[in-house]
């Protein structure tokens, strides 16, 4: 199965091992997605994130963003 629906994903470090978690789901359905961070379970700042996220959903690189 292909797609041509492709997902931005970001999220803090709260998040950090359900987000590789997700990536590898998509990765198993053959669906695209693009990892924005956070790279590690340290403690960040969610704004830092979202936005990247937000903004490349916007210009249309991606489909969807999930946070």
């Amino acid at each position: 199965m292909s797609s041509s629906i492709t997902f931005a994903v970001g999220g803090d470090h709260a998040g950090f091992d359900y987000k590789a978690d997700l990536i590898a789901h998509l990765a198993s359905k053959k669906i695209s997605s693009k990892d924005f961070g956070t790279y590690s379970a340290d403690s960040v700042d969610y704004p830092d994130f979202v936005h990247p996220v937000a903004e490349a959903v916007e210009k249309g690189e991606f489909t969807f963003g999930l946070l």
